[in-house]
């Protein structure tokens, strides 16, 4: 992360200069930079002046204008992702419940536990640090960069910015999964065509749904619907699985390129034409292409590094796919700690970055209620992963199942391990699991699973 932990400023408010000076000098020995105010005023003049990663707030403020709850809510108005923990002299349980209500990161009372204090802190700025990245990865004008770690992928990188220079058609081989559609993505945005569209056509369509979509259709010149040709005009048209359509369908698209005009289906007359054509294969299908579309698309060949050629980026891609996956499932955002994301590097699950993303995606989602803001080594080996046949957790069907199936699918794996390890003695496996044995025997009646007993 570009941020680090003793990289970061707090900001003390708190109306006793002793206290003030207590926290500064607590947090100043372990590394961290302050900044002190004894008013409201004072500490939000402060706030918006310069950065910080984390306040620190007393809630009373006495010969203050604001208190601190009105001084947290001008806060967050600020930043609406700072952490601020609320301190107090006179804390009771209702005062920290109220303090998280409002917005507060946490709550911690005088005389301050330093450990205790310290901990909550280095968490909090984790948490902020990991919230700023978040939203880095989600504003539409940065959509996700390459990583470029391993030596393969810095290779693909380069590869890529040479050829977004030119206005070359372009074939991507690479194994299914691999982010050959990303590639592409990135070859247009950086190109002179980035401020016009571009669109995707999957060749496994079928024929005449692929033509209506690909060349739209009119009829006595009046427009039915636009194809994306049209929408696509001056931009990049990306075919997925080239290799796979028919004969008739390669003819009509080398007719395209060369004659740089298309028509609509029921047309009769042609629309001119300029675009730049990518388009993707897996590595043996080539031979499946016609040979003068291939000559006609062939101009650069690119080849997407496998998953298990970029071992030194698949740390950076599970914070990545995190962060993604956080957002579109408004979730709670949690960090997966550097032991799990090494363990998971360590791993052999995954063949490509699709199931990466997919594994990723059902980690979070099982774990999604645990009260941590950190994703821990023993709660991932916790999930199982590290008793059921590896080869056996993530097939390829499961990675395309809703989140919900690849859950009841692992579920039920997990619990039939079990009860064969045990030798269905239920009892002992709850407790080797820590599971409640009510609880397994819902699970299992949920899971169609019948016992020794019950067979």
């Amino acid at each position: 992360m570009s941020m680090k932990l003793k990289e970061s400023k707090i900001l003390i408010i708190d109306d006793e200069p002793d206290i003030c000076n207590q926290l500064s000098g607590l947090l100043n020995d372990i590394g961290y930079s302050c900044d002190k105010a004894n008013t409201s005023e004072k500490g939000l003049e402060i706030f918006k002046q310069k950065s910080f990663s984390l306040v620190l707030l007393d809630i009373w403020l006495n010969n203050s204008k604001f208190d601190g709850f009105q001084a947290l809510e001008k806060l967050q108005r600020i930043d609406h992702n700072i952490p601020v923990i609320m301190i107090s002299g006179h804390g009771n349980i209702e005062t920290a419940v109220n303090s998280i209500k409002k917005g507060a990161y946490d709550f911690i009372e005088k005389p301050f536990d330093s450990d205790l204090l310290i901990f909550k802190i280095k968490k909090a700025i984790e948490n902020y640090i990991l919230k700023k990245k978040i939203e880095k990865f989600s504003r539409k004008d940065l959509d996700s960069e390459i990583v470029a770690i391993s030596k393969s992928s810095k290779l693909l990188e380069k590869k890529i910015l040479e050829v977004s220079k030119t206005d070359s058609n372009i074939v991507l081989i690479g194994d299914e999964g691999s982010g050959k559609e990303f590639v592409a993505s990135k070859i247009h945005d950086y190109s002179h065509r980035s401020k016009k569209h571009f669109k995707s056509i999957d060749c496994r369509l079928d024929k005449k749904i692929f033509e209506e979509q690909l060349f739209g259709s009119e009829d006595n010149q009046v427009i039915k619907e636009l194809g994306l040709l049209d929408e696509v005009n001056y931009g990049t048209l990306y075919f997925k699985n080239v290799t796979v359509l028919a004969d008739k369908l390669q003819g009509q698209i080398l007719r395209v390129l060369d004659e740089k005009k298309y028509y609509r289906i029921g047309a009769l007359n042609p629309n001119v034409l300029d675009l730049r054509v990518i388009a993707s294969s897996n590595k043996n299908r080539l031979e499946s292409l016609r040979r003068d579309l291939l000559k006609k698309l062939n101009f650069t060949i690119i080849e997407i590094p496998s998953l298990s050629e970029r071992k030194n980026d698949v740390g950076e891609l599970i914070e990545i796919f995190a962060s993604e996956i956080f957002i579109e499932k408004s979730l709670k955002i949690k960090k997966f700690s550097t032991e799990v994301i090494s363990y998971l590097i360590d791993l052999d699950y995954f063949r490509n970055i699709f199931q990466l993303k997919k594994f990723v995606e059902w980690i979070i989602v099982m774990l999604n209620k645990i009260d941590n803001n950190e994703i821990n080594l023993s709660d991932v080996i916790g999930l199982g992963i590290n008793l059921v046949d590896k080869k056996n957790i993530f097939s390829d069907d499961s990675m395309n199942m809703s989140i919900k199936r690849a859950r009841e699918d692992f579920e039920k794996k997990y619990l039939l391990f079990n009860l064969e390890k045990f030798k269905y003695n239920v009892t002992k496996m709850a407790k080797e699991i820590g599971m409640e044995r009510t609880a397994i025997y819902r699970k299992l009646k949920l899971l169609n699973i019948k016992t020794e007993l019950e067979k």
